[in-house]
């Protein structure tokens, strides 16, 4: 069992690096783009490169990624959670109900049962991580270029 659990934390390691390396790829392709940018003139020569790093960052698919890291990690957590969680109500109600044997652990009904709660709570997990993606999701480029550059008036006074 251990074998397994050190196999999945592996693939997410793995899955972990690999988010990494395209972060770094990301980040000089903002080098590329900011310095084609500034050889065709399309803004000042002594605009900087890090409020245009960090838009470029942003509204790359490094956002997506990261988000499917996460909720695929939280799926992984949640998932035995809720298999027990669902098995330990589908049980008790079981000997409360005092219900035939049609309804006992392991026959259809019961396995039919965790597989739709386990596959909702699956969807749970994907549409709160979606819902939070879509919401702090950033459209336009020029945008958060220009969020970027403005300082954050929180840190003036520091």
């Amino acid at each position: 069992m251990l074998f397994i659990f050190v196999g999945i934390a592996l693939c997410f390691a793995i899955w972990a690096g690999l988010i990494y390396w395209n972060y770094l790829g990301i980040k000089k392709e903002a080098r590329i783009v900011y310095d084609a940018a500034l050889s065709r003139a399309e803004f000042p020569a002594d605009e900087p490169f890090e409020p245009f790093e960090t838009a470029h960052l942003k509204t790359s698919v490094l956002r997506v990624s990261i988000y499917r890291w996460a909720a695929c990690a939280t799926a992984a957590i949640v998932l035995p959670l809720a298999v027990g969680f669902f098995s330990f109500v589908w049980v008790r109600l079981y000997y409360l109900t005092g219900a035939t044997d049609v309804f006992s652990e392991g026959t259809l009904i019961h396995s039919f049962y965790l597989a739709v709660m386990t596959m909702g709570s699956l969807v749970l997990v994907a549409g709160l991580y979606a819902r939070a993606y879509h919401k702090g999701r950033t459209h336009d480029f020029e945008v958060e270029w220009a969020k970027a550059k403005t300082p954050d008036p929180a840190t003036l006074n520091a």
